[in-house]
């Protein structure tokens, strides 16, 4: 099973794709007459790529166009786009789980990227608090520099920057996290409605570390936050 990759960390993100497929049949239900595994996930990658392609679309054409042709223009071209997106996104889903004899092995697998998206996600926030102390406290001597005319302005607004551009990184980890969080919820499931309960609790409670991990990078961006005003001048 491959890895998730953070910004800003050296982990490859394609791991996720084999339990992608759960997200995808979860929220499709026209296909629930095609017995051919393989031909139903890329319908159904096809036809979620398609829906969301189109809401997206729909969505940027009212903003582009202001009106109701810019919003059925957008979301024709946005439903073209999604379908095809979507269409190899089931196809490489269904080859990846054509490569698992059994179902139970699957979510072991689903169940070890759980736990490595977790460990990664602790490893990213308690390297992101070591730098907000030391952020902290420099931030503090700055201001305090600069009250007593030691630096110049420009010095405030280039730590600043730096902060800011950690933020995003971190803003993005956050989006990457929660993304993997919404795809081990539909493997959860999937696992309870299947009788898998093993697998479901074990699940259950990596998302539930998972979502701590989250809440926990949320008030460190917060953090952030403060440090970068302080710097504001």
């Amino acid at each position: 099973m491959n890895s998730i990759n953070f910004v800003g960390n050296g982990i490859n993100r394609t791991g996720m794709a084999v339990c992608l497929s759960l997200a995808i049949s979860l929220s499709v239900t026209g296909c629930s007459n095609i017995h051919d595994d393989s031909t139903r996930t890329k319908t159904e990658g096809t036809l979620t790529g398609a829906g969301v392609g189109a809401a997206v679309g729909a969505l940027l054409g009212l903003a582009i166009g202001g009106n109701t042709q810019g919003t059925l223009l957008g979301a024709a071209i946005g439903a073209g786009v999604g379908s095809l997106s979507g269409f190899m996104v089931g196809k490489h889903v269904a080859d990846k789980k054509a490569e698992y004899a059994r179902r139970e092995d699957w979510l072991d697998d689903c169940i070890d990227h759980a736990r490595t998206v977790t460990a990664e996600g602790k490893k990213k926030n308690d390297d992101l608090r070591q730098k907000i102390a030391t952020l902290d406290k420099e931030s503090q001597e700055l201001k305090k520099a600069y009250k007593n005319k030691q630096i110049k302005s420009t010095q405030l607004a280039k730590e600043r920057k730096s902060i800011q551009a950690l933020q995003n990184e971190t803003s993005e980890n956050i989006k990457v996290l929660n993304q993997e969080k919404q795809k081990q919820l539909a493997v959860a499931k999937d696992a309870k409605n299947s009788g898998n309960s093993r697998e479901a609790q074990i699940l259950d409670k990596e998302i539930k570390k998972l979502n701590d991990e989250i809440k926990q990078m949320q008030e460190s961006n917060k953090k952030l936050a403060n440090i970068s005003a302080r710097l504001a001048v």
